[in-house]
């Protein structure tokens, strides 16, 4: 298998999209324009006749290149309009150029590696919406059950037409770790191009719930795509988790897509907490891997045992 290392300029994005789009239980991650919005100078390694492909996700920093697992992108790796074989997902592993001198990554179900590479698994939860919901809330616990009971005693409204502004802003008042993370300056240009752009695309939208009052409390940026729904970046304030909103997003959004050939992604968690919450919902747990190849030089090697970011 021929495989060749593209610059971003050189990669032929329509033949790219084709290969993603029809790679079996492909996701939105790898999409290029999702690519652009998250790592604009992404590169690529590719056979040359465009059947696979694999997004090299760069940056430089300290003086040395490195990929890494861009922002609200769970799960890349390689593509291929067949079912990839672990020796083949191994072939474009060993391609990576070696000026990328630490890799961590994680790899999409399809591209499993042999055990030649050492992988670490995850866990995503997701939830099948082709079925009434009905039956969609039949699975829901007891728990979840409560706290819908409660958020119906609050007055509150669900909405699809939050902007991005509205939801930076929730965002700056959420006290949670992965909240913090989104705030950061350069994750919040990443986090409104890619909203700017699924929403201009018409492959997602923002949705919110409101107090009797008009006021945002909760709002998450939703991604859209034929086989999936994907749950990228949820905010909440102090109110939104006591008249438990979040619990109400999801239950309408549940309710207004119920019925659908589609799979809502929770895109985690491998907290234990979270997974409970997820799991509240009636999902199912699917793995995928992540990858760390360190080649740095000596000492810059023991130095780096925490993710670059």
């Amino acid at each position: 298998m021929e495989i060749q290392h593209l610059s971003h300029q050189q990669i032929d994005k329509h033949r790219w999209d084709q290969v993603v789009l029809h790679t079996p239980g492909s996701t939105i991650y790898g999409q290029s324009w999702y690519l652009d919005a998250t790592c604009p100078e992404w590169e690529a390694l590719i056979t040359s006749d465009y059947t696979r492909v694999m997004p090299l996700t760069a940056r430089k920093k300290y003086g040395f290149s490195y990929l890494y697992q861009p922002l609200l992108s769970q799960q890349l790796g390689v593509y291929s309009l067949k079912r990839l074989k672990p020796e083949e997902a191994d072939e474009f592993l060993n391609a990576i150029p070696h000026n990328f001198k630490l890799i961590e990554i994680t790899l999409n179900e399809q591209s499993k590696p042999s055990q030649q590479f050492s992988v670490d698994s995850h866990t995503t939860l997701r939830l099948n919406l082709n079925y009434s919901y009905t039956l969609l809330q039949e699975k829901f616990s007891e728990n979840t059950r409560r706290n819908l009971i409660k958020a119906s005693k609050e007055g509150l409204r669900f909405r699809t037409n939050i902007n991005i502004n509205e939801l930076m802003e929730l965002m700056s008042k959420d006290k949670s770790a992965g909240a913090k993370v989104l705030v950061v300056r350069k994750n919040q240009l990443a986090l409104h191009r890619l909203a700017t752009s699924m929403i201009n695309r018409k492959a997602g939208m923002i949705c919110g719930v409101k107090n009797r009052h008009g006021e945002l409390l909760a709002a998450a940026l939703m991604g859209q795509d034929k086989a999936f729904h994907y749950y990228l970046a949820p905010a909440l304030n102090e109110e939104g988790r006591e008249s438990r909103a979040m619990f109400y997003l999801i239950d309408r959004y549940i309710h207004l897509h119920a019925g659908l050939p589609v799979t809502l992604d929770f895109e985690g968690s491998d907290i234990p907490s979270v997974a409970r919450f997820y799991q509240g919902f009636g999902t199912a747990p699917s793995t995928y891997s992540s990858l760390r190849i360190n080649r740095l030089p000596w000492p810059l090697k023991q130095l780096a045992n925490r993710r670059i970011k």
